[in-house]
């Protein structure tokens, strides 16, 4: 082969390197030029919700902390991989985060410290383990964990719900023996919680919302969430009577098979 062959592929790799650069300048770009747009806009209309949903983001700027006041903040169907250290101390007046449909694998030990957060939404998230620090934030009353593929807590802990999450976190962060609170009508699983029973005790406060629109978005939440689980709940009874009439018609085979035998 000649020299010409191996200059061009090395000018063809050189190129493919000046291409990969920029895609990633420019999805970082695009990151910063819509959390900026998103900001101006809350610093303008005097909000104190942040809503840079389906954005296409994948990474938080620091532009968001021009806004330490935020309440709501809306980060649902991006492509954030990671939180950062920082977020939870330089954002403490949070009451609802929504981080569904992300690709984040964990949350900062710093959440630990908030003393408002009441909403967590992690559905759909890559995250396998909770932080320990997490069972110290005592203002939470709703964790959102909707198929996220959760090692830590053990499943066990998670069916009986966010109390139980909360403690098991805060003992293993003190290095005690977990422990394991039955479930209980108060605090309904987290698989089972869904909002939809927060909504009902919140609905009629109008005054914990900022907006019309923000109370409006919630409300679509619900009704969402509530369609997802009547669809799951028919297709698990659909699928427990498929395995009923399955096991049925396999007894009356054998049943069969033992009555012709004698």
């Amino acid at each position: 082969m000649d020299d010409g062959y191996f200059r061009e592929l090395n000018s063809s790799g050189d190129n493919f390197g000046d291409e990969h650069l920029k895609k990633r300048n420019l999805s970082g770009s695009n990151s910063s030029k819509e959390i900026r747009k998103a900001v101006e806009e809350c610093l303008l209309a005097s909000s104190s919700t942040l809503d840079v949903s389906r954005k296409n983001i994948k990474h938080l700027t620091e532009e968001i902390y021009r806004l330490p006041n935020i309440k709501y903040f809306h980060l649902e169907g991006n492509v954030i991989s990671t939180i950062p250290e920082d977020l939870f101390q330089k954002l403490p007046h949070l009451v609802w985060l929504d981080l569904r449909y992300n690709k984040i694998k964990a949350l900062p030990p710093g959440i630990g410290y908030h003393r408002q957060l009441k909403t967590l939404l992690l559905e759909r998230n890559p995250i396998k383990e909770l932080p320990a620090e997490l069972g110290n934030l005592t203002s939470l009353t709703a964790l959102n964990l909707r198929h996220c593929p959760l090692e830590f807590p053990p499943k066990d802990v998670i069916q009986k719900g966010l109390k139980s999450i909360l403690c098991f976190l805060r003992d293993s962060g003190n290095g005690k023996l977990p422990c394991m609170e039955p479930a209980t009508s108060e605090m309904p699983p987290v698989e089972k919680l869904h909002l939809s029973d927060l909504l009902q005790s919140r609905s009629d406060a109008s005054e914990e919302w900022p907006n019309e629109g923000e109370k409006l978005r919630f409300q679509k939440l619900k009704e969402e969430i509530i369609k997802y689980e009547k669809e799951e709940f028919l297709a698990d009874e659909h699928g427990g009577a498929i395995q009923d009439f399955t096991g049925a018609g396999k007894r009356h085979r054998k049943n069969e098979s033992a009555r012709l035998c004698r």
